[in-house]
């Protein structure tokens, strides 16, 4: 299970009682309006998702929450996707013989959310850095990728920041696929 202290975070796996915490930051992080108990019944998954993935010695996929080291706020997320890149779709990126294919190749999707309240204070950076230092050192994953829209500034900053080789998709399609972010492990650079 992960576990990872930063200067000001700790980042663990949800538990029962980041509910409340987690409700709130589907509301304000992604304008959700489900109800309390779609988000019990998602902290239930969560929590199980995290145990049975460990039993089966598979990388920690999942949200974990970001809690302040000083007051123990829940505060946002970070985590890891199984994100399927279709690198064909960026010129840049393909192979030399290569059509321009969408076929899909399986990488570590990188994600994080922030409330707003803590914001504009670097803790989406810190928490990014924490998490792909992680999967270097402990998985030894080749890349990190992360994805976002083209009018999000602010997760394309926090790319930036993290190291990551921003490529824009000038297709818009895939759609989850506008900016992607790429941090090579330290030892291919």
């Amino acid at each position: 299970m992960i576990r990872i202290d930063t200067a000001r975070l700790h980042i663990r796996p949800f538990a029962h009682g980041d509910l409340d915490a987690r409700h709130a930051l589907g509301r304000e992080c992604f304008g959700s309006a489900e109800p309390l108990e779609d988000t019990r019944s998602w902290l239930e998954w969560s929590i199980l998702n995290v145990r049975h993935l460990a039993a089966l010695y598979q990388p920690p996929y999942g949200d974990l929450a970001l809690v302040e080291r000083e007051g123990g706020a829940v505060i946002g997320s970070v985590g890891l996707v199984p994100a399927v890149v279709p690198w064909g779709v960026l010129p840049e990126l393909r192979a030399p013989l290569a059509q321009a294919h969408t076929r899909v190749t399986p990488e570590f999707g990188l994600f994080w959310a922030v409330r707003p309240a803590w914001q504009r204070r670097g803790l989406a950076l810190e928490a990014a850095q924490a998490l792909c230092g992680w999967v270097f050192a402990q998985i030894g994953a080749q890349r990190v990728v992360a994805t976002t829209t083209f009018g999000n500034a602010a997760s394309q900053r926090v790319m930036e920041k993290l190291g990551m080789r921003l490529y824009r998709n000038a297709s818009g399609q895939p759609h989850w696929f506008e900016v992607v972010g790429v941090l090579e492990h330290p030892q291919a650079q």
